[in-house]
């Protein structure tokens, strides 16, 4: 009743005086899109380390070893705000929450889905083109994520909200134009496993919000990569036994290290969090400056000169971007709040 009495007073605020609920709960959306932007760097700066690491290492190899880097880093952030909280509250800590026997499904698809065979097919695409051209494929996460987001019933968007889908639709279309060049290589083998691999991940993303709503958002994902991340290792044991790791470079290690336990581990913690906040194809959306991020870092780092229709993608990808996340965002304040606010 609480939380109904709270949504009506929000949708008959007519303005948003500063220290209300609906300006706390946008300063609340606009600081998941600050933290956001600043993991959109370092998934990008990821694509171009990977590229560098496949170098050296298997494909199944280098993600299987990025996920263990990853679920440290989760365990280590669950239990420091587990010990934070009980402090605070003098009670004992508690590492994973009870999870109810009927949420036992829900999590098991969403740990095979997003942390195990969305992974695995990724990183083997990845392993069949570039890292530049598999972050492109990031870009179509907004419109997978429109189209789940219908069924599923997770996610409202407005006009302004599809004309950036659109957007970043043809910003995608392009960049695939442009792949299509035959000095490029064939490249359609990598293209679908990515492919395989946004769809799993996009659907992912939203079959686990009732989850992050219910348990939090570190418990489930360290739950989520946990259960996901043991099949993995299952699958990857035999090439990772037959991995020479000591005559590894420095930036392979650094790929691994640091790309796994913030790209990874932490970075799908902080989408998770943002989830309730800002919704799922929002969140999805920010895949779409990655593939910006990365060709910029692949130019600075490896030489790799982005092409015309390179450079006119990446423009249409970030007008799609504020379009759906600036433009369209205001108009499902009381949304939000009431999200924010459960």
């Amino acid at each position: 009743m609480a939380d109904k009495r709270l949504q009506a007073e929000v949708e008959l605020t007519p303005v948003e005086e500063p220290g209300s609920v609906v300006s706390i709960a946008e300063e609340r959306g606009w600081s998941h899109h600050s933290i956001l932007l600043i993991f959109t760097l370092l998934w990008g700066g990821n694509f171009v380390l990977a590229e560098v690491a496949l170098r050296e290492m298997a494909p199944i190899s280098f993600s299987a070893a990025r996920f263990l880097m990853g679920a440290g880093a989760l365990f280590a952030l669950l239990y420091l705000q587990n010990r934070t909280s009980a402090w605070r509250n003098g009670t004992p800590p508690r590492f994973f929450p009870i999870i109810d026997g009927r949420d036992w499904p829900r999590l098991l698809l969403v740990a095979v889905l997003g942390a195990t065979l969305a992974p695995w097919l990724g990183i083997e695409g990845l392993g069949l083109t570039s890292g530049a051209r598999a972050s492109i494929w990031l870009a179509l996460g907004p419109v997978l994520s429109v189209a789940i987001g219908v069924v599923l019933r997770t996610e409202r968007i407005g006009l302004m909200g599809y004309v950036g889908v659109i957007l970043a639709g043809l910003g995608t279309f392009t960049l695939a134009v442009d792949g299509l060049n035959p000095d490029y290589g064939n490249y359609w083998r990598g293209d679908l496993l990515l492919f395989l691999a946004l769809l799993l991940a996009v659907g992912e993303l939203h079959l686990i919000k009732p989850l992050a709503a219910k348990y939090g958002a570190t418990p489930t994902v360290t739950a989520r990569t946990a259960i996901g991340g043991l099949l993995y290792l299952l699958v990857a044991s035999p090439s990772m036994v037959e991995q020479t790791w000591f005559s590894l470079g420095g930036w392979t290690w650094i790929a691994i290290l640091a790309g796994g336990a913030v790209g990874v581990g932490v970075g799908q913690w902080v989408k998770v969090r943002a989830l309730a906040a800002i919704g799922p194809t929002r969140v999805v959306l920010y895949g779409n400056l990655v593939p910006v991020a990365a060709l910029v870092l692949a130019w600075l780092a490896l030489g790799a000169v982005p092409s015309v229709f390179e450079l006119v993608a990446a423009v249409l990808i970030i007008l799609g971007a504020v379009s759906l996340q600036v433009l369209d965002s205001y108009k499902h304040a009381p949304e939000t709040t009431a999200a924010a606010s459960s």
